[in-house]
This record gives structure tokens, C-alpha cells and sequence, in this order.
């Protein structure tokens, strides 16, 4: 994880660094693959499409229960987004952005989450008897986003995105990390009373291919009425690949 985190950094610098470069001959396909139009030859040239491969680097955490950054700072995660950019050649300031997206979220915590009897989840602060140095609660989501998205004609692009989503949430684990005799232990626990459906809103600002990114889930964690309430959120960065 901490490996393809390192190149979407090189790879948001490398952007960066390319913007900046008075030479280049594009000005209007911002992106890391500026020149990729897809498996068939691009029928009009001048009808320019963006933001159709996001990449979202994210720091996670949690509103409800518990405060917004209490957990650790690497609680970090990652969004995938395949978009279609629907728009008209008359108009190129608007268009509607949708497509399917995979998100990976961790979140790094001292405290641990129990599991009762009647299925539902609480959560209680690190004990004196625990052994654990670190616990992360992971979440594997797939949706679809749905987005406004608006831009000035200048070739710097100044935008603003507004999406929707949802989708639906299958995977929800709760991993502890213990020492024992200088030795590193994983162990798993499965979450079972996970929110299957998850949906929320979005945001990005940027320029050309880079982007502030935000998220919040108005859905709950878990689905028991009995669990502890914990509504998702994201901050973070987005680099548009093409």
C-alpha cells in the first residue's frame, strides 16, 4: 500500500512539473496519458474530454461517535474512477461526469471495536491488558459516481466538481498488529454488521489534471440501530491520468 502510494506522489509531481513547462504543445489534454484517446481512432478532435481516469489519494477518518481526527495520520486510502465525460462541443464550461469506482479506505486507530452478542458493534479506547501497538479498521467499497462538472475555457482549466455516489460496501475488517519476541502478527476480524449500501456526496477543485478531493458518507458504518454511529469522510488529493 505504502508502495503505490510513493508513485501517485512521483506521478503527481511529474504533472506538476510538466504544467509548468512553457514548451509543451498541448494545452488541452491535462493529464499524465495527455495524448491516450482509447482503443479507436478519436472522431472529434475538437469535442476534448477530461477527468475520465481520477486517481483519489485520501486521508480517512470518522464524524459521529468520534471526532474528526482523533486517529492516527496515516489512516490513508485510495479511490479508482472510470468516467465517461458526456458533453457537447458548443458547450465545454459543463458536463456530466459518471462511471464505476472502486475505494480502498484505512483507518488507524488506538481504540478497538467490539463485537456483542446481538451482532452489534461498540467502540472502546485501548486497554493497559491489550496487547496490540496498532489497530486499522479496512473498508473495500464499490460504487458509482455521478458528478456536475464545471470549468473555465482558459487552457489552465480552473474546476469545480460536484458528484454523487453510491454503491455497495461487501468487505469491512478490523486488523491488529502485535509484537511478540521482536516479530510482527496480523490478525483479522471480520466485521459482520457492515452497512452493505453505502452512498454520499463529493467534491473536487483543482486545475487541469490535479485536484483537492473531499468526501463524506451521510450512510453509517454499521447497520445495527444498536452499533456505534460512524459516518465515513475523506480529504484528500485527485490526479486526472487522462
Amino acid at each position: 500500500m505504502k508502495n503505490k502510494i510513493l508513485v501517485l506522489f512521483i506521478v503527481f509531481w511529474v504533472s506538476a512539473r510538466a504544467q509548468q513547462d512553457p514548451e509543451l504543445i498541448s494545452r488541452h489534454r491535462p493529464g499524465f496519458l495527455w495524448y491516450f484517446t482509447g482503443f479507436r481512432p478519436l472522431q472529434d478532435a475538437d469535442n476534448r474530454k477530461y477527468d475520465r481516469w481520477v486517481v483519489d489519494v485520501t486521508y480517512n477518518d470518522w464524524l459521529g461517535a468520534v471526532s474528526p481526527f482523533e486517529n492516527r495520520w496515516n489512516s490513508l486510502g485510495i479511490n479508482t474512477n472510470f468516467m465517461f465525460d458526456v458533453r457537447s462541443k458548443k458547450n465545454q464550461t459543463f458536463s456530466f461526469g459518471w462511471g464505476f469506482a472502486y475505494a480502498y479506505a484505512s483507518v488507524s486507530t488506538n481504540k478497538k471495536f467490539i463485537l456483542a452478542t446481538d451482532n452489534s458493534v461498540s467502540i472502546s479506547p485501548k486497554l493497559a491488558s491489550d496487547n496490540y501497538t496498532v489497530n486499522s479498521l479496512n473498508s473495500h467499497r464499490f460504487y458509482i459516481p455521478l458528478e456536475l462538472r464545471f470549468a473555465s475555457k482558459k487552457w489552465s482549466r480552473f474546476k469545480l466538481i460536484i458528484g454523487a455516489n453510491i454503491g455497495i460496501q461487501p468487505f469491512l475488517n478490523q486488523v491488529f498488529l502485535t509484537k511478540s519476541e521482536g516479530e510482527k502478527e496480523y490478525f483479522t476480524n471480520v466485521i459482520s454488521d457492515r452497512n452493505l449500501l453505502s452512498y454520499g456526496v463529493h467534491f473536487r477543485v483543482g486545475t487541469r489534471n490535479i485536484a483537492l478531493f473531499g468526501a463524506y458518507q451521510f450512510n453509517t458504518l454499521f447497520k445495527s440501530r444498536e452499533s456505534v454511529k460512524l459516518h465515513p469522510f475523506q480529504l484528500g488529493f485527485s490526479i486526472s491520468l487522462f
